[in-house]
């Protein structure tokens, strides 16, 4: 099995205490932190019927997705977030550096704009404890064991068969 991605003690509390103030004062549903991959890094907070494994790997992929809809319109750089509105739920997905996520789930009571500028501050500083952990020696490409793919598929289809 291939290594995944190892955070000391100190990141990995550097990342919960940010996620935790994010989801406090955004009045978050749910806040995480995934890879660009979809592997989902750290979560706070969760909702009834929501996954935050499955949410990572979508969240990943529509950026991705994304990504190429910028290229094909001719934008130079990828979109730097997504905002996603429902009648119950909204999620914002913004780009933390070039290899993570940063996701939150929310709903009415909180307002789009203040949920932007806390997760663009949050974002800011977690880039701060993703360059500590690229100066350790991790790449994009050890982050992800070589089982994920087989556990987003399954993860994948288990949220599928939900709705039918």
């Amino acid at each position: 099995m291939a290594s995944g991605l190892f955070l000391t003690d100190a990141q990995s509390a550097k990342i919960e205490r940010h996620l935790i103030h994010l989801h406090s004062r955004a009045q978050a549903i749910c806040t995480l932190l995934a890879d660009i991959s979809g592997q989902l890094i750290s979560a706070v907070g969760a909702a009834p019927g929501t996954d935050s494994v499955t949410l990572a790997a979508l969240a990943a992929s529509n950026m991705a997705a994304t990504a190429e809809m910028a290229r094909l319109a001719g934008e130079p750089d990828s979109f730097s977030y997504l905002f996603h509105e429902g009648k119950e739920r909204n999620i914002y997905i913004t780009a933390v550096g070039d290899t993570f996520l940063l996701v939150i789930l929310f709903d009415h009571s909180s307002q789009i704009g203040w949920v932007r500028l806390l997760a663009k501050k949050t974002a800011l500083e977690l880039l701060e404890v993703v360059d500590e952990i690229q100066e350790a020696g991790e790449s994009p490409g050890t982050v992800v064991d070589t089982d994920f793919g087989e556990t987003l598929a399954n993860q994948l289809d288990q949220a599928f068969e939900a709705w039918d």
